[in-house]
């Protein structure tokens, strides 16, 4: 499945397993052709059993070719093929909408397949054949709604995998695969950036930065991009803060973390840090720094005999789970109220209401919200504040057609009307009541104001307006201590590492310590080796995706004996970065080593695995080795980005929080996945982090790779909300699923809309067709077909290669329709750069 960058996620396409060695016990499927007597399937005059004759070359040379040596008609003699093994093509359930939008795939747009979907038994697993206008086509159900053509590499060229991206491949471990977008209810088209275009820092005196640690921190993109890593550099400044011993209170700020912002910025930070907690808290929330609205209300009113106090995180994460039905009702309100408004407005502007290419509502019935309907939550005195800026963004959505304040107060009148309504209606819910719902005349955000029971305790003013004793300022500043997100980083991080790791002598919860983000780039296979990384791993798919964690507190009656042969046989393969599970976690007893092994398994055949080879190190033309904590100077290969919470800016001795998968090559970046600290990130955003710092390292490695320019961020699908935040990456590009050309967004956007606006999938560029040309294109790859390298050897042979115009009648017959399929997938410009393994 190809999982989400950075937030993500999204479904992975299982392989199917490739026509190699099967680990024991395991179901093996039937291989796409058989060759047991492989020698009578080619003709007489080639057969390898002839000692006079060559497979390839029907008998005018002397010795037989290597796979390497095998070199097509329509090769370059120096070409270096590739073993592919095939898997072929496969449906899956959709790890995206879960064949919600399985109806699609039986509209005809005139620019998709479509497919027939039985009537009868939707439920059935079973995928059956059908034909329609002529044609043999998949008959599906909800469990068969995405297809995708697969591959098995062991290793690539870097330009050979570079064309594959390019072609819409990517990768899975060693699993490459392409999707069958005109087949599949969510098209996944390919996106990618080109960095040299990609907005940096809007004023260039303010990021001339005094400090290497904060330039290691921060990141260029939009406003809102920025401030992800200036909110990461806050945090720290302000964790180190506390890290002063009492008599260094007066220490200047510069020396808390090494951390410099720009001018203004190294002023607020200057200033937090020596000023009391009161003082702290009261500039935190003037820069705004947390607070997840930005809107500066001044109608909004807090009743006087309510003390303002403070909650942490943890309690609004509360709130908004106990709570969710109600927020998701208020905002499904607004959503229907402007949409309302929307229609009618459109209406009295034409005389015959067309649907205006602003448009946001379907025509079918839908309770999917969009996110820009939905809330934010911010404590607000006694109180807690939900604020929504629909209002706003649906303003902005109709070209100024509809305006926010008119929008806002609609919206407000029905919010009135229903709100406490619902509330009375629901016994379950802990809120009160509404007490106020009020708009921003600025922004025309809408802001509702909750009163809620069971987080927040109203208590009477000080007398004469004093301050509050210590013994009633100890609980709130426990509290701070607790919303911390370093400090509990670093506090839940050592409680783990002193389970699983004792041996550990990195003073994890030590206060005094300060801490700096710091990033390097590890091998893969390195990296594997570091049980940190799988426990990582394992806590970022539990708390993301709900898969199973071995490092969890489970019941030790259930037993994994039974699940580990795939672990033990890989342990005896001797591959390169496997962990030995029983010498890690030897302190362990064998029911958790045995679930460990089972989680490693799946970890590193998804992220460990992979077809690109690291090159060595003196083939790097690059000079500098690290700039400001960025080690551009790696060679190319497949690494692990690791980001942790070091003790110095020099050192990697601290918390893993997130690790980006990365696959370096000569023209681009590709990002694999990504993972991090769940927790840690609901606070401080790490996902989109680590993607703008990746960005950041493709912007600083291209003024010494001058061929080094784009930064891949996998795939792009328009009609799944949670994959469509990699087109805030600007300028991007997506790739069109018919012609393999890269089109601007914007300009790819407008064409899915207009031409395809159900499925979301259609050619972005046309294509011009003639009769003429159609009969060229058949004739080259059918030709390509024929000059195709073929191993038909076995597992235990050595390796036999054939060219597919060598086999005879009944040869041709198994294998045509398989190498026909190839050529059609990789596509005939590329196809000659491999050798297909059948079994």
């Amino acid at each position: 499945m190809e999982h989400l960058h950075a937030d993500g996620d999204g479904p992975t396409p299982v392989p199917k397993k490739p026509y190699v060695s099967q680990p024991p016990n395991a179901q093996k499927q039937q291989p796409r052709a058989t060759f047991k007597r492989r020698a009578s399937l080619l003709c007489p005059s080639s057969s390898p059993d002839s000692p006079s004759a060559d497979p390839i070359t029907n008998g005018t040379s002397d010795s037989q070719d290597t796979i390497n040596d095998v070199k097509p008609a329509h090769v370059a003699p120096a070409a270096a093929l590739s073993l592919a093994r095939v898997c072929g093509p496969s449906r899956s359930k959709c790890g995206y909408c879960g064949g919600k939008r399985m109806n699609v795939l039986e509209l005809d747009d005139g620019h998709n397949t479509v497919l027939s979907i039985p009537k009868e038994n939707n439920n059935s697993a079973s995928t059956n054949r059908s034909t329609q206008n002529g044609k043999s086509i998949d008959q599906i159900d909800a469990t068969k709604t995405s297809k995708s053509y697969g591959l098995l590499f062991d290793s690539l060229p870097y330009d050979t995998y570079e064309d594959l991206i390019n072609h819409g491949w990517r990768r899975s471990g060693k699993h490459l695969y392409r999707p069958h977008n005109l087949e599949s209810c969510c098209p996944a088209l390919s996106i990618r950036l080109d960095s040299s275009k990609f907005a940096s820092r809007s004023n260039p005196q303010k990021s001339k930065l005094a400090d290497d640690a904060a330039n290691s921190v921060l990141v260029g993109g939009s406003k809102s991009q920025r401030r992800v890593g200036r909110n990461l550099l806050l945090a720290l400044n302000e964790y180190n803060s506390k890290c002063l011993p009492a008599e260094d209170d007066s220490v200047n700020a510069s020396n808390l973390a090494n951390i410099q912002l720009d001018s203004s910025d190294a002023k607020k930070a200057t200033k937090q840090a020596t000023c009391s907690t009161d003082e702290r808290h009261h500039l935190k929330k003037k820069s705004r720094r947390f607070s997840p609205c930005r809107g500066n209300d001044q109608t909004m009113s807090v009743p006087a005999a309510l003390e303002i106090r403070e909650f942490d995180r943890a309690s609004l994460q509360e709130f908004e789970s106990t709570e969710q039905h109600f927020l998701h009702e208020m905002a499904k309100l607004i959503y229907k109220e402007l949409t309302k408004q929307a229609i009618a407005t459109a209406s009295n502007n034409t005389e015959k209401f067309d649907k205006p290419k602003w448009a946001w509502w379907n025509d079918s019935e839908s309770d999917e919200i969009p996110k820009w309907c939905t809330f934010k939550l911010v404590p607000q005195g006694g109180f807690i504040k939900a604020s929504t800026v629909a209002c706003a963004a649906a303003s902005g959505r109709s070209r100024g057609a509809l305006g926010k304040l008119e929008l806002a107060r609609a919206v407000i009148d029905r919010l009135k009307e229903n709100a406490n309504t619902y509330l009375q209606s629901n016994k379950s819910s802990r809120i009160r009541q509404v007490t106020e719902v009020t708009v921003h005349e600025k922004s025309g955000h809408v802001h509702i104001i909750l009163d809620f029971s069971g987080i927040i305790l109203p208590t009477a003013p000080s007398a004469a307006g004093k301050n509050i004793s210590a013994q009633q300022q100890q609980p709130q500043n426990a509290a701070n201590d607790k919303a911390d997100p370093i400090q509990e980083m670093i506090s839940r991080y050592g409680k783990v590492d002193q389970q699983f790791n004792p041996n550990a002598t990195v003073p994890l919860t030590d206060k005094s310590v300060p801490r700096f983000l710091t990033v390097r780039s590890t091998p893969v296979y390195e990296s594997s080796l570091q049980p940190e990384v799988h426990r990582l791993f394992c806590l970022y798919q539990s708390k993301t995706h709900g898969d199973f964690n071995p490092f969890a507190d489970l019941d030790d009656s259930s037993s994994f004996r039974d699940e580990v042969h795939e672990y033990n046989y890989y342990k005896q393969k001797n591959l390169p970065g496997f962990l030995d599970i029983d010498v890690a976690y030897r302190h362990l007893d064998e029911n958790r080593r045995d679930r460990i092994k089972t989680s490693y398994v799946i970890f590193y055949k998804f992220l460990c695995e992979t077809p690109v080879p690291t090159a060595a190190a003196e083939s790097n033309p690059i000079c500098a080795s690290n700039e400001d904590g960025y080690d551009i100077g790696i060679p190319f290969g497949t690494y692990h980005q690791q980001y942790l919470l070091s003790t110095s800016k020099d050192a990697f001795d601290g918390p893993l929080v997130a690790v980006g998968v990365l696959d370096v090559l000569p023209h681009c970046i590709s990002s694999v996945y990504a993972f991090y600290d769940p927790i840690f990130s609901a606070r401080l955003e790490l996902g989109k982090y680590t993607a703008l710092r990746e960005i950041e390292w493709v912007r600083r490695a291209s003024k010494y790779r001058t061929e080094l320019k784009y930064y891949y961020l996998g795939y792009y699908i328009h009609s799944c909300r949670k994959m469509t935040y990699k087109a805030e990456y600007k300028p991007s590009e997506l790739l069109c699923p018919v012609t393999s050309k890269w089109v601007d967004f914007e300009t790819a956007k407008e064409v899915l809309e207009e031409r395809s606006p159900d499925r979301h999938c259609c050619a972005l560029v046309d294509m011009p067709h003639s009769a003429e040309g159609e009969a060229s294109a058949a004739a080259r790859k059918q030709s390509c077909v024929d000059k195709m390298a073929l191993d038909i050897g076995t597992i235990a042979e050595e390796s036999q290669v054939v060219r597919v115009e060598m086999l005879n009648g009944q040869g041709r017959e198994l294998v045509d329709p398989v190498v026909t399929e190839f050529v059609n997938e990789v596509g005939v410009d590329m196809c000659s750069r491999f050798v297909i393994k059948l079994a």
